[in-house]
């Protein structure tokens, strides 16, 4: 296997290079992104990157700039360790969540309000999603919800981790709720820091495979890292003693190189885990109540006063939860308000698109 193949590079991304390589650019993997600056691998080399001037006046959203995880196409700068990176090859997937707010949020019916309708890249190109809770205090049902809708959107396969088995005493009853909610998914609990269950993960840690750690700050994602490396790569910091949670430690996304062939990213905790995608991902997320609300009366049932709803039916025979049902419509209107202000943000793009074009 060659350095590039070690980084993920198959037929996939061979197939789009064609192009750039009549062009004489090069490909590269970002490693690291830190504002306007990127760190590549190539050829077991790091370089030093920024995009070309055409790509910055082109690349009119956020989501069009480079990520960790992406594949770019680059040219040397002669005599140094620096590049111009001149596009960004095609995603075979990517992890999203709607751009966090930076001002002016407020909650309305559980479900936060406010910011701009722009999606935003945290990795590319993944073949397994870990979505990492701690079994302490931070450990979240309805949160390890809203990963999995992400992950399936993103199109990477999902597994849960459960860390921290070692400060927990009833581990089997964790397992048993995330069952629950994270139907057909492999759930591994472990506990880094005692070395135990570590194996589990082996399976998915392949050569020129790229795995991400996502989750909440202080769950154990550079923990993990760090073990599965075997240094300490990425900083780590206690658990606050005063709230609870962890504090932010990884700053940034970055992709690490394990000598046996496989690319690791470790990603900063989210706060904020604000679902992107279209309705029709929650087929997945929600496989056990989408499928039987087929069996309602009305097609676009709200599950809620119409009579004939199978979904409130099955809520009443207690096979399935009201805290589960709750999700399911809070995530349901979530993504159809996200679809209109997609919509309306569109609009907004193209007459901006439109008078940039007539100046």
């Amino acid at each position: 296997m060659n350095a590039q193949q070690v980084m993920g590079w198959n037929t996939f991304f061979e197939q789009h290079y064609q192009n750039y390589k009549e062009k004489g650019l090069l490909p590269a993997r970002v490693v690291t992104k830190h504002g306007h600056s990127y760190q590549l691998y190539f050829e077991g080399q790091f370089l030093t990157a920024k995009v070309a001037g055409r790509f910055r006046y082109h690349a009119y959203l956020k989501k069009h700039f480079p990520v960790v995880g992406d594949w770019v196409v680059f040219r040397h700068i002669e005599n140094s360790n620096e590049a111009i990176i001149h596009a960004v090859m095609p995603r075979k997937n990517c992890f999203v969540r709607k751009l966090p707010i930076s001002g002016g949020r407020r909650m309305s019916n559980g479900i936060i309000e406010g910011g701009t309708t722009e999606e935003q890249v945290i990795a590319a190109n993944i073949d397994t999603s870990f979505i990492v809770s701690g079994l302490d205090q931070d450990f979240d049902l309805r949160r390890i919800e809203r990963f999995i809708t992400l992950v399936y959107n993103s199109g990477s396969q999902p597994v849960v981790i459960l860390n921290k088995t070692d400060l927990c005493d009833n581990v089997s009853d964790f397992v048993n709720h995330v069952r629950d909610i994270a139907i057909n998914i492999p759930i591994l609990a472990i506990s880094v820091e005692k070395n135990i269950n570590m194996d589990a993960l082996c399976p998915y840690l392949q050569p020129g495979k790229t795995v991400v750690f996502l989750g909440s700050s202080g769950v154990g994602k550079s923990t993990i890292t760090n073990a599965l490396l075997g240094e300490a790569k990425q900083k780590k910091q206690t658990i606050s003693t005063a709230t609870g949670k962890g504090r932010h430690t990884t700053t940034s996304a970055e992709l690490m190189i394990h000598p046996t062939g496989y690319t690791i990213i470790d990603t900063p905790g989210l706060r904020e885990v604000q679902l992107w995608g279209e309705e029709k991902v929650l087929e997945q997320s929600f496989n056990d109540i989408r499928e039987i609300a087929n069996g309602c009366r009305y097609q676009d049932c709200r599950h809620d006063k119409e009579p004939g709803c199978a979904v409130k039916q099955a809520f009443q025979n207690e096979w399935i939860s009201g805290e589960r049902l709750e999700s399911y419509k809070k995530q349901i209107a979530e993504l159809q308000r996200l679809d209109e202000k997609k919509k309306q943000f569109e609009r907004y793009i193209s007459r901006k698109m439109k008078h940039k074009r007539h100046k």
